[in-house]
């Protein structure tokens, strides 16, 4: 038991207060907290309660009295960064700051009930946001939950039995960006605008001829393709880790290239860990081909100027292992026994990375079609592949969903010729 002890103490002011308390001793020799300063006796001992309770529970605020807001920032930094790869940070730290906080932040964490919790959910729902945002809450609440009761900070979680809700109509529309379909005649336009001189050509063939995701894009090496059997292997994906402590001037001068601050590129598993093999066509084979071949004549004609990147650990994923998502594989420009072999380079060797098609789809908006982005070139190669007779099993596996349900309720689109192709089955049928 901690005994709080007032005394009166004499300053060039007069008569102060202070409390003091015996802590934990360090190397056998007894240790005290004090303060002092206090006008009365009455103030030095509330200071002194609040002060003993806060050492008591490893300086923070008493575990029966914490708010939401406070619990969530202690499950992130104790529990979330233990694990998480730095992209799943920093969705959850968005969710806790902009969803949770504003709208649970306020109550005890003792006093949250399931009631609360669903009604969260049901607001959310109602105010416009997607399926998918609604799945991520929910398991965060109940991830948080879980540690909470696990770490005694209350005696049972409340995030059991959330439902995520469903047939009924939303007070706002459901927040999800529309997906395009690039027509046949655009897509000539913009391959005609970035001709295979361009550093955007072959990163846009990629995403409308193998509906790769725009990390996967980035993230290809000339190891995952077989131009003999005309497959690519999708084993990774590139993402970039941006360092929280970087001043605005690192920003400003060196933002969007590979030396940017303290932040580095990386490679991770794919999405959903779709590790995956697609078929590419003759032509689009064709292309690597001289692409890979004019890499290695320049590599020879820049010699030691050729800018080279290397790993921490081989590229070759490993399922026993794991290892994509048990550590952040650096990308980096000092020499390592992994040399990277990028698809996606200059003609000096310098990384293309995937902000590069920030600058490509401006261009294309400004000039040729204002509802292009990369991943609508992913949604018009699912659709084409559907138009032209291909299962919905075979698309799942091609971009790598998770879900057949995904493949057919977001990817496949209704475009002119399904549509003639539904009419030939409706009069062959009911004719």
């Amino acid at each position: 038991m901690i005994n709080l002890c007032i005394r009166k103490r004499f300053s060039t002011n007069g008569a102060v207060y202070e409390y003091r308390f015996e802590i934990a001793s360090i190397d056998g020799k007894r240790k005290w907290k004090s303060k002092s300063g206090f006008k009365t006796v009455t103030e030095a001992r509330k200071a002194g309660r609040e002060a003993m309770r806060q050492y008591e529970n490893y300086g923070h605020i008493a575990k029966d009295q914490i708010s939401v807001a406070d619990f969530f920032d202690i499950w992130f930094e104790k529990d979330c960064m233990v694990d998480l790869k730095e992209t799943t940070l920093t969705h959850y730290k968005k969710v806790i700051d902009n969803v949770f906080k504003p709208k649970l932040g306020s109550y005890r964490l003792r006093s949250l009930t399931r009631e609360v919790l669903q009604a969260f959910l049901v607001e959310m729902y109602d105010f416009g946001y997607s399926r998918n945002s609604l799945v991520s809450f929910k398991g965060m609440l109940t991830k948080s939950m879980n540690y909470a009761m696990d770490n005694h900070y209350i005696v049972c979680t409340p995030a059991v039995r959330l439902k995520i809700p469903k047939n009924r109509v939303p007070q706002v529309p459901t927040r999800s960006a529309p997906h395009h379909f690039i027509k046949g005649e655009v897509m000539q336009k913009i391959f005609e605008r970035f001709t295979e001189r361009s550093s955007s050509y072959i990163p846009l063939k990629l995403g409308y001829e193998c509906g790769l995701r725009l990390g996967e894009t980035f993230g290809l090496c000339w190891e995952d393709i077989d131009l003999v059997n005309k497959v690519i292997y999708i084993n990774r994906q590139v993402q970039w880790y941006q360092d929280k402590e970087r001043t605005i001037y690192d920003k400003i001068a060196n933002n969007g290239s590979s030396e940017c601050g303290n932040g580095y590129w990386y490679f991770s598993a794919p999405k959903y860990n779709s590790y995956r093999a697609i078929e590419i066509s003759d032509g689009l084979a064709k292309i690597l081909s001289v692409e890979k071949k004019r890499q290695e004549i320049a590599k020879a004609y820049y010699g030691i100027y050729y800018h080279n990147y290397y790993s921490d650990r081989p590229l070759v994923f490993d399922n026993k292992f794991n290892m994509y998502n048990d550590i952040q594989n650096r990308i980096r420009t000092q020499e390592t026994d992994y040399l990277i072999h990028f698809v996606c380079i200059r003609e000096d060797g310098t990384f293309i990375s995937p902000r590069t098609m920030q600058h490509a789809t401006k261009i294309i908006k400004k000039d040729i079609c204002e509802e292009f982005d990369y991943h609508s070139l992913r949604h018009t190669h699912a659709s084409i592949l559907a138009e032209s007779g291909a299962t919905q099993k075979y698309i799942q596996c091609r971009l790598g969903h998770s879900k057949l349900s995904t493949t057919f309720e977001v990817y496949e689109h209704v475009t002119d010729d399904i549509r003639q192709q539904g009419r030939s089955v409706v009069n062959r049928v009911f004719s």
